[in-house]
């Protein structure tokens, strides 16, 4: 009964940490085993497994793929001196089984679909966080080495895979866009952008406020859209606009060009709007600021902008966001390695 109300506490922490933020929702039911219905799957030992495992299941719904996607969470902390290889491929491996099986388990099916009308997809999130803070880049230099044709997903199964680096930069983006609103320089009621893609379509209406998909957070840059913030007595204190929270390190004039020219394409630049950037990379270049300045002005100089529009694109602003370090101390919760 420990481990279980230990997950359960550790689901809730994550959840309150990071995904709500990004308005993932979790299944009520954590920590909690389903059966297992393909003959083929076995244990280390070679025995028929008859149950697997389910941590945390996250769902959200994907506007371009217009469906619910369930994340069938396994959750890991390790310190530096235990992070191995082995442990990581075994993980996959049996999320992969996971996940194959949740596709045809009515077990699964009963404790975890919201509905049985609506479309839907499961995929695995294998959760890997490094407690001592001490491992930064190893665990991605152990899974590359990991040979994915060794894995048993099956074909149209998805695995997804946060690092400790991810994780840490999700941790700092959700505390950063809390206090943008706690400080009044967002609206509360933010939202997620979709731009309307070459080869996906958005099947949601503009200003709907739909999560942030997994591939969105895990993307270079992704924006945030918020309305104004307005004073108890309906003074204006921050104008509607967008923040673009960004994940590369800025070491190129070139790099902020582009992302000038995608802003511009989505229709985000505005003299009646807010624009900035904040950055989140671990990474960052000394010269980003600079970089960026340049950039601006190169972009400007090449278009043969003037007047209100230089003005506009003038105004857009980079800062950092302050670095946190995610605190998942399995002495202060009771996490399992």
């Amino acid at each position: 009964m420990a481990e279980t109300a230990n997950i359960a506490q550790i689901a809730s922490k994550i959840s309150n940490d990071i995904f709500k933020a990004f308005f993932w929702e979790s299944h009520p039911q954590q920590d909690v085993n389903f059966e297992c219905v393909l003959e083929e799957h076995k244990s280390q030992g070679g025995a028929r497994k008859l149950t697997h495992p389910a941590d945390v299941v996250f769902h959200y719904f994907d506007p371009y793929l217009d469906k619910l996607v369930y994340l069938h969470t396994d959750l890991k902390s390790y310190k530096k001196s235990s992070i191995r290889q082995a442990k990581i491929r075994d993980a996959l491996i049996s999320l992969s089984q996971t996940v194959a099986c949740c596709a045809v388990s009515d077990s699964w099916k009963q404790k975890f679909l919201l509905t049985q009308n609506s479309k839907y997809e499961v995929r695995g999130l294998l959760f890997v966080a490094n407690h001592d803070n001490k491992a930064k880049g190893e665990f991605w230099r152990l899974l590359k080495g990991i040979a994915k044709a060794n894995l048993p997903v099956a074909r149209g199964h998805t695995l997804h895979v946060l690092g400790p680096d991810q994780i840490s930069n999700l941790f700092c983006i959700a505390a950063d866009l809390k206090l943008q609103v706690a400080d009044k320089k967002a609206g509360a009621a933010y939202r997620f952008f979709y731009p309307d893609l070459t080869l996906w379509k958005r099947h949601t209406v503009d200003d709907a406020r739909v999560a942030a998909t997994i591939e969105l957070l895990l993307s270079p840059y992704f924006i945030v859209r918020y309305p104004s913030v307005e004073d108890s007595d309906g003074t204006t204190v921050a104008r509607r606009g967008s923040i673009v929270y960004y994940g590369r390190a800025g070491e190129t004039v070139q790099e902020f060009i582009y992302l000038l020219d995608a802003l511009s394409r989505y229709q985000l630049i505005s003299s009646h709007e807010d624009l900035r950037i904040r950055v989140f990379s671990q990474n960052k270049s000394e010269t980003i600021k600079n970089n960026f300045n340049q950039a601006k002005s190169t972009y400007c100089e090449t278009w043969h902008f003037s007047g209100p529009r230089e003005a506009e694109i003038q105004a857009i602003t980079i800062d950092s966001i302050p670095m946190l370090a995610p605190n998942y101390s399995p002495d202060e919760i009771g996490w399992r390695e």
